[in-house]
């Protein structure tokens, strides 16, 4: 709006050509059809990426969910020991790491995801069956690895500054045409250029809402891990004591079924020998 204190020179210029407007037109439509088809397309790629990194996290938190159902397979001391560093693991990724993501850090899980890889791996199965089970949970937490490291590539993923030079500098043009016009009412003038301006700043303000989906406020939230705690892993929801399942009741900090609580089993991973 503050470009139309130039009306009245613009008018004192070009109000007695009969086809300054013309012009006018024609270079708002030329730009405008070249702004329009830029912002659309820089918009629909924005949303679809957006959808591409929620549904790869949607993907992480089940993957992860698969690997807990998969140790329910290993002798009672080992799904222990393995579903309380699975649930460990997953209360790290909502309290600690997704915060830290959402300020562009990628936060480390201080080794809790290496603790369940080396409780699989340091496991000797005693029959066929166990060495079945060994072979699917490895081979599904390898699967859960990959999409983990695909979501950490994600957290710097977005437009090119360069991108938004253009953008800026594309809005700023074809508002500046509308300044231009002349033999128009002042209210008519506002309406148009305001206008013009609004649509343009909603479909700017909606690109960098959808730019970068794992930082800043608009972020996608870690709902998919939530559910997986308490939908995949049996950790009671909020306001809940504990829930039943089939190895018994199970709360917060105790997998069921098991004597030691989650804190118990990750503290084994730092010693050099793996108790049973």
């Amino acid at each position: 709006m503050s470009g139309l204190l130039a009306r009245p020179w613009i008018r004192r210029r070009f109000e007695d050509d009969p086809e300054h407007n013309d012009r006018v037109t024609f270079l708002v439509e030329v730009v405008g059809v070249f702004y329009a088809l830029l912002v659309g397309l820089v918009a629909v790629g924005a949303y679809d990426h957006y959808v591409e990194v929620k549904r790869l996290v949607n993907q992480e938190a089940s993957q992860l969910t698969t690997v807990y159902r998969a140790a329910q397979s290993f002798p009672n001391s080992r799904r222990c020991r393995l579903q309380s560093q699975m649930r460990n693991y997953a209360e790290n990724v909502i309290d600690d790491v997704w915060p830290k993501q959402k300020q562009g850090e990628i936060e480390e899980d201080q080794g809790r995801l290496d603790a369940v890889f080396e409780s699989l791996m340091f496991y000797e199965p005693r029959n066929a069956q166990e060495s079945n089970a060994q072979s699917v949970t490895l081979e599904a937490f390898n699967d859960y690895n990959n999409l983990r490291r695909e979501r950490q590539g994600e957290v710097e993923i977005g437009l090119l500054p360069v991108l938004y030079v253009v953008l800026f500098l594309g809005a700023t043009v074809t508002i500046a045409a509308t300044w231009a016009l002349v033999g128009v009412r002042l209210v008519d003038h506002l309406a148009i250029t305001g206008l013009l301006s609004l649509f343009i700043g909603v479909f700017l303000s909606l690109i960098v809402a959808l730019d970068f989906p794992l930082q800043d406020s608009n972020s996608i939230p870690p709902k998919p891990w939530t559910v997986a705690l308490t939908k995949g892993m049996g950790v009671p929801a909020d306001g809940e004591k504990q829930v039943g399942t089939y190895f018994g009741a199970s709360t917060a900090d105790r997998v069921p079924g098991c004597l030691l609580n989650v804190s118990d089993y990750v503290s084994f991973a730092s010693s050099e020998q793996l108790p049973e």
